[in-house]
């Protein structure tokens, strides 16, 4: 082999081991997760093939609930610091109101109406202790720009007092570096979509290379990966599979065939818009 080879070579290897090496999650001291692979889970709750029942609002967690199955919500926390379960950042699409929920206060936000129901949207104090432990729920955290460490703080001032099986969850790592520092005992769970920007609205591609190959692992120790459906052949998580036998979940099964495979292959489901 010529030294060109082996210095191309001795990089390809050096490359390899460097990712394998970020990519690695949490080895010691894990969680128990056995609770939570138990389940299939409902994206924002479970709401059938009924349009009136609306995401991310408690009779969808009880309709879960009823169902057996865990469930899945997205966290924001409002302008005066209080965590709230809504999934977008922008409030006009599920209420009749304006603006967003990071720059609106609780008051404000108590005053819409989810969709065509009655229903409000939630804080996360009522989500929980209207859940009770009955289910596991995984708690999906949503930054909005540099407010990860806020909403990790004040999240935490709901769950540490609650006696129910949860998992801490986001896109953006920022999240669970917060939780590994202060945290750790908790169980966390790294998000992957390849079209993301994290925690802002400008497109930054390095950003989300980095963050949906997952290359900051080194530094969040997930205990989980959860990954969209449609990405669950990347290397960086087959490297989490193989090696590292990382406890994945994928989202969002939306069809029986879906459903299937996604068992099959012995990953947990995240699913919406289905019975299974």
């Amino acid at each position: 082999m010529s030294g060109t080879l082996k210095k191309l070579a001795g990089l390809l290897i050096g490359t390899g081991a460097a990712w394998a090496v970020a990519v690695k999650p949490r080895l010691l001291n894990k969680p128990d997760l056995s609770e939570i692979k138990r389940y299939d889970f409902a994206r924002r709750g479970f709401r059938g093939t009924d349009d009136e029942v609306p995401e991310n609002s408690l009779e969808a967690f009880r309709q879960a609930i009823d169902h057996g199955y865990g469930i899945v919500m997205d966290v924001r926390i409002t302008r005066d610091g209080v965590p709230v379960v809504f999934a977008d950042a922008r409030v006009d699409g599920m209420t009749g109101g304006r603006g967003t929920v990071e720059n609106s206060t609780l008051e404000e936000l108590k005053e819409l109406t989810l969709g065509v129901s009655d229903e409000t949207i939630p804080t996360l104090q009522e989500a929980l202790d209207f859940v009770d432990g009955q289910v596991p729920v995984l708690l999906d955290l949503k930054v909005d720009h540099n407010n990860a460490d806020a909403l990790a703080d004040q999240v935490c001032g709901v769950v540490d007092t609650y006696d129910g099986i949860f998992a801490i969850e986001s896109l953006d790592p920022r999240v669970l570096v917060w939780f590994r520092k202060q945290r750790n005992e908790y169980i966390r769970g790294q998000k992957v979509d390849y079209t993301h920007t994290t925690g802002s609205k400008v497109k930054n591609l390095v950003w989300d290379f980095v963050c949906s190959s997952l290359l900051l692992n080194f530094m969040t120790s997930p205990d989980y990966i959860s990954t969209n459906i449609d990405n669950r052949k990347s290397p960086s998580l087959w490297i989490c599979r193989m090696i590292y036998h990382v406890a994945r979940m994928d989202w969002t099964v939306r069809n029986l065939e879906d459903y299937e495979l996604v068992k099959t292959d012995g990953s947990t489901v995240v699913f919406e818009e289905l019975e299974p």
